[in-house]
């Protein structure tokens, strides 16, 4: 077992980055029907699972991601462009696209994984892919350039107060550690105030 190096607050700048795309993006939720037949271009009549290594399915991944480069894709939220996904596959597979991540070597693809009938699960996203028919749309041409603009400045700006706030961390955490010891496990009586906080 091993200890996990403490986070920081820069580590969260893919997160916010993110959201800021996703947050702009048209997100359609399936009916019943749709879904159905999603599952069903899938293989998966029977039941659900990830339809990139066949285990236990809990999300629900794009095919196709949303965000790249920190900015929009041009690919949506809707059936057509989400299939059942494990969270390993799909903390693995992140941004890329999804046929040299499913045969590459990143951690926890499934070549990775030696995951067996892979060949059946790759022609079945290809069907899946087919079937979609699914083309990048130009967001950026659907609202006001001022709209945009101001959004990706709220972005950089957040961006810039995070890595503020990482060298604020920086030197509070150095002057803890310098006041309290780093390899201090216990607090002693004097440097507890008196109200015991």
């Amino acid at each position: 077992m091993k200890f996990r190096k403490p986070l920081k607050i820069t580590q969260r700048v893919s997160s916010v980055t993110n959201s800021f795309v996703q947050a702009v993006i048209p997100w359609v939720p399936p009916s019943s029907s749709q879904q159905s037949e999603a599952l069903e271009v899938l293989g998966m009549e029977e039941g659900i699972v990830c339809a990139y290594c066949g285990g236990v399915a809990s999300d629900w991944d794009h095919l196709r991601p949303l965000v790249r480069n920190k900015r929009p894709t041009g690919y949506i939220s809707d059936y057509k462009n989400l299939v059942p996904s494990c969270g390993r596959c799909n903390q693995s597979k992140g941004a890329q696209e999804w046929r040299s991540w499913i045969v590459g070597s990143a951690a926890g693809s499934p070549t990775s994984r030696s995951v067996p009938d892979l060949e059946k699960r790759i022609a079945a996203l290809e069907r899946f892919e087919t079937w979609g028919a699914v083309l990048p749309l130009p967001l950026e041409r659907l609202a006001d350039p001022a709209l945009w603009a101001q959004h990706w400045e709220n972005l950089r700006r957040l961006e810039e107060a995070l890595q503020n706030a990482q060298k604020h961390a920086a030197v509070l955490q150095a002057e803890v550690h310098r006041r309290f010891g780093a390899n201090s496990l216990f607090l002693t009586p004097e440097l507890v105030s008196s109200d015991g906080s």
